[in-house]
């Protein structure tokens, strides 16, 4: 068979090979399994913005309600907190909490709900955000690592 006709017949099929296929399908699949582990992580860290952000906002009511009372409050009602969910199903990432609250300091919590378990072999209340008076800001359970 000439040279020509080898071309010819090889132009006349079109499309690839059922290997050729399972070929790049496989190594698709080998990057999405390395991929999705570490956009987990990235998710993670997102989602923790909110525990930061709401944490700072219940230190600046605390500070407002101290001005106001000469008293840091331990009611989240008192200082006019309220949480809204978030993504698609409209819950609450974290359960906010004021475990200690005096005349002279106060400490407020974020701890993550079942619905914001964010990382393989994080559960709920594992990723717990504190902040106090002197707004240290601290992550004593980090499930985004």
């Amino acid at each position: 068979m000439s040279f020509f006709k080898q071309m010819t017949k090889r132009a006349a099929q079109k499309g690839f090979s059922l290997v050729e296929l399972m070929v790049v399908v496989a190594i698709i699949g080998v990057l999405a399994a390395l991929a999705v582990p570490k956009f987990q992580v990235f998710q993670a860290k997102a989602k923790q913005s909110e525990a930061k952000n709401n944490l700072s906002h219940l230190y600046t009511l605390e500070q407002t309600y101290f001005g106001d009372w000469d008293t840091f409050s331990n009611s989240l009602t008192n200082l006019g907190f309220v949480t809204q969910g978030g993504g698609r199903t409209n819950a609450a990432r974290y359960n906010y909490t004021l475990p200690t609250a005096t005349a002279a300091a106060f400490t407020a919590q974020a701890a993550a709900t079942s619905i914001n378990v964010i990382a393989s072999g994080c559960t709920a209340g594992l990723d717990t955000w504190t902040i106090n008076q002197l707004k240290a800001l601290t992550n004593t359970i980090n499930c985004a690592q």
